[in-house]
């Protein structure tokens, strides 16, 4: 065997696969995990840099498998809130929203959110397939590895637009056809955002119909379900019977009980889910460790307000009386006293109301604009143009530590790889951004003892490998990649918060992605070592 380039040595071993930890030292040769053992001998480490792991424990890169990222990887290659909380792979295309393929008024979404966040002219938006972007992102490079999911919403709006229009034979036969194309490119699955325009219209056949692409193919279907609150029953149950009925492998995304009035539903969750996997549906779910979520301001609107897209949904805010509507039934929705001040403004693209209101909840803007909490939503929705993003506190802590038990449960963020600074950075994003995978084993391993380390560190490497088909990833052994992080248990600590976001984790000594050293002490380093994973129907 050929003498490795690195070598740690007196390392805590957790490997990845749950097994308990031990004590010994991995060689890396290149790219790939080529020795581990207790000890391995001097001669075979000649000549290899070797670092010394003492009191630091040595384990795969995490694996987060529910991230966004469209123009995101272009604007800046670091990945810099990813990888330096650890994580070296991540798999975007969630919630049914991906920049491919890039037609129709799916192209005109994206054309407008590069000028409107980079100043980027259309012409740089020069892919139109997953494969032509895919060639882009590796132009590009980056510090991690990603893969993608095929969105649904994306396809819909590329064939059909936004409108809740009828999707006749001929346009699913298109979607068929351009969900075949991305998966023949790579793409990891499909992904659903049923409770976002224009995925929000589609019926439970158009969705089996694609899932059962995904079956044929060995690939996984995700979902991003109808409703996560009043509605989860119904939610849960078509999300079981596209599983059920076309035998695809199933991943439900950000597995909650959103809102007080909901939180009850654990138990529903807890029967149904268990019983569904003894009868053996081939399914998993993710969560992040925080009990608010974030997504666009303009969620709280009804399904018929988006109808037509951004361009038809702001004319319905500028009408007087059709506004007054839209208030009447958010205001029925949710009758809680505190709805308003739950709901915290993150990113702003109009600069004027950035410095204005991030950071702020809607509770306090209406306050200080003096007007009533809807028409505050709907100033900041109008001149804003519907790009605004908010973080919701809708969740209870025990429910969470409840779903985060499950066995079949894996971490993962459901957010963006920013930055705290450069183009890609917010004035207020959820700490999600950058404390995730840290915030994991500091709160929920080391002091509330709510899993093991070893267990924790397979929920966020080995069993996201496995579920979503990443070869040779997730494992500390000879042969698989050499995605691996370097930290101190005892110290590992997220630092954002829902008030100072912009932070990066400590206690995290070095990430290494494909072998090359991208973290070193808290510092991103200029390697671009990530690529772009593919799968296809051989997974070893």
């Amino acid at each position: 065997m050929d003498s490795p380039d690195l070598v740690f040595e007196n390392a805590t071993i957790v490997d990845g696969t749950g097994k308990p930890s031990w004590k010994g030292e991995v060689a890396v040769r290149r790219d790939r995990v080529v020795a581990a053992a207790e000890k391995l001998s001097d001669n075979f480490k000649n000549g290899a840099e070797r670092v010394n792991a003492a009191g630091r424990v040595l384990a795969p890169g995490f694996v987060d498998v529910h991230a966004h990222g469209e123009l995101e990887p272009l604007a800046d290659t670091s990945a810099a809130g990813k990888v330096v909380e650890g994580v070296t792979t991540e798999i975007s295309g969630n919630c049914g929203l991906t920049p491919f393929p890039l037609m129709g008024a799916l192209r005109g979404r994206f054309e407008k959110e590069a000028c409107d966040e980079y100043g980027w002219k259309p012409s740089r938006l020069d892919w139109s397939s997953a494969s032509e972007y895919f060639d882009k992102l590796e132009g590009a490079g980056c510090s991690i590895n990603r893969g993608f999911l095929a969105g649904h919403g994306s396809l819909r709006a590329a064939v059909n637009g936004y409108g809740n229009n009828p999707l006749g034979e001929d346009g699913r036969r298109l979607m068929r056809h351009l969900l075949e194309d991305s998966l023949n490119a790579g793409c990891f699955g499909l992904s659903t955002g049923l409770a976002y325009p224009p995925g929000c219209y589609a019926s439970h056949e158009e969705i089996a119909d694609l899932a059962g692409i995904c079956a044929r193919k060995g690939a996984l279907y995700t979902s991003h379900m109808r409703s996560e609150s009043d509605e989860l029953e119904t939610s849960i149950a078509e999300t079981l019977r596209v599983c059920r009925e076309t035998g695809a492998r199933t991943q439900i995304s950000h597995l909650k009980t959103a809102l007080q009035r909901n939180w009850k539903k654990i138990e529903f969750l807890d029967k149904t889910l268990h019983q569904a996997r003894r009868d053996g549906l081939d399914f998993h779910a993710d969560r992040y460790p925080y009990t608010a979520s974030s997504t666009g301001l303009d969620s709280i609107l009804p399904n018929w307000a988006y109808v037509g897209g951004n361009t038809e949904e702001l004319k319905r805010l500028n009408d007087s009386s059709i506004s007054a509507t839209l208030e009447a039934e958010v205001a029925a929705k949710n009758p809680e006293a505190d709805f308003w001040a739950r709901i915290q403004v993150a990113a702003v693209t109009h600069e004027a109301l950035r410095i204005e209101i991030s950071g702020r909840n809607m509770a306090e803007i209406a306050t200080m604009w003096n007007v009533r909490p809807f028409e505050a939503f709907r100033r900041i929705a109008i001149e804003d143009e519907l790009r605004t993003t908010a973080i919701f506190s809708s969740m209870c802590e025990d429910n969470l530590e409840r779903i985060l038990s499950w066995e079949f449960v894996m971490v993962a963020s459901d957010a963006t790889a920013r930055n705290i600074s450069g183009p890609t950075r917010v004035a207020a994003p959820h700490p999600r951004t950058f404390g995730t995978f840290p915030r994991m084993l500091a709160r929920y391993v080391r002091e509330r003892k709510l899993l093991s380390l070893e267990e924790a560190i397979r929920r966020m490497t080995a069993l996201p490998a496995e579920t979503f088909h990443i070869a040779d990833r997730g494992t500390i052994r000879p042969g698989a990649y050499a995605d691996l992080v370097l930290f101190d248990a005892q110290t590992i600590r997220d630092e954002a918060t829902f008030s100072d976001a912009n932070r990066f984790p400590t206690g995290i000594d070095r990430v290494y992605v494909n072998g090359v050293l991208a973290v070193k002490d808290g510092t991103v380093l200029d390697a671009r070592a990530g690529r772009v994973l593919r799968h296809y129907e051989r997974f070893n």
